[in-house]
């Protein structure tokens, strides 16, 4: 007979799943630049797709069957391969403690940022597709439900041996997560190339060579997308103006702004607010 794990023996704290979202193919889709939350973890289930995985300056290709751990407060995103929007179940949960870790804390660069599901695909992606059903009947038995099948789902993904994807650190790579967390803590000042070059004491060219060969994108471009991510995170949790929100990622000119809102996300800052709340019936949740 087969012994059951119980909670106590994987949590310190039992996390509380906050929301869940299933993203279809669509080519209308939404693009969610590299962002980060701050008082949530995410696990993610690659259900249909290929694309890249960017998580704190280490980049995975993930294809269907892949589940994605972001930690509370990493820097993530993930890119399509195609013109097709990978097929994705989001999973948000709050309280989330692992015994002997920090809490928020699912991985570590060593133990890697994905998980193959292997053999267990097919039930893994019954099992989300049936805690996403429960979710939006918005019934408080149907949730309650919802809430035990998601400490399941976390159980059996978090004992799934690290993924061999997960790379060894070199002195590139190294250099590149130093960019990242430069950037990460200082995107909403008016970095320059010269001057993130000069605070981590490297050649501008070399800075974006690096960054460029080992995250896909340079250092400018990544600033401009976490400026936009976290633009999205308050569009969608928050009920600041758009000329707030426009200043407080680091933009004097709302105008510039938009243009390089619409420009990544494919609409204005406005209409992604309205078109987020009617996703969600109203329900500010990310």
């Amino acid at each position: 007979m087969v012994r059951m794990i119980e909670e106590k023996e994987i949590f310190e704290h039992v996390p509380e799943l906050v929301y869940v979202t299933r993203q279809m193919t669509d080519s209308r889709r939404i693009e969610r630049p590299i962002h980060q939350h701050t008082d949530l973890t995410e696990l993610l289930l690659v259900y249909r797709g290929e694309g890249s995985y960017i998580c704190d300056g280490y980049m995975y290709a993930i294809h269907p069957g892949d589940v994605l751990l972001y930690n509370q407060g990493g820097m993530h995103e993930v890119q399509s391969a195609s013109e097709l929007e990978i097929g994705t179940y989001c999973f948000g949960m709050s309280g989330m403690q692992l015994n002997g870790c920090e809490p928020g804390i699912m991985t570590n660069p060593q133990m890697g940022f994905v998980r193959a599901c292997g053999d267990r695909f097919q039930e893994i992606n019954a099992l989300c597709s049936m805690i996403y059903d429960l979710t939006m009947k918005r019934d408080v038995h149907a949730c309650r439900a919802a809430q035990h099948l998601f400490l399941g789902l976390l159980m059996i993904v978090l004992r799934c041996p690290p993924d061999e994807r997960s790379r060894k650190n070199n002195r590139d790579e190294v250099l590149a997560a130093r960019i990242v967390q430069y950037i990460t803590l200082h995107y909403m000042e008016p970095l320059t190339l010269d001057s993130i070059a000069q605070a981590l004491s490297v050649s501008p060219y070399y800075a974006s060579h690096v960054m460029k060969q080992e995250t896909g994108t340079s250092p400018i471009q990544f600033m401009i997308n976490c400026r936009i991510g976290e633009a999205q995170n308050l569009l969608i949790a928050s009920e600041y103006s758009v000329t707030q929100i426009s200043t407080m990622v680091g933009y004097d000119s709302i105008n510039h702004f938009s243009a390089i809102f619409r420009k990544k996300v494919g609409m204005s800052p406005a209409h992604y607010r309205k078109h987020y709340l009617e996703q969600m019936h109203g329900k500010r949740m990310q």
